[in-house]
């Protein structure tokens, strides 16, 4: 099960996907807390778009 798993996130089409879902909720979130006045969000949202270019296929270490 580990090994699938492994094969699977190595994929550079799955990479994309999670790190644009990522960048996307991160981007909301920002606005939100910028239209707000709500700055806990915005520091969440920072963290996401910083995790969402973590993620990117960019990463992939062989």
């Amino acid at each position: 099960m580990r090994g699938l798993l492994a094969s699977w996130w190595t994929r550079p089409a799955v990479r994309r996907r999670a790190a644009s879902i990522v960048a996307v909720v991160g981007t909301a979130l920002a606005v939100l807390g910028v239209f707000t006045g709500r700055w806990g969000l915005v520091v969440v949202a920072i963290v996401l778009l910083g995790l969402a270019a973590a993620l990117g296929p960019a990463r992939i270490r062989r």
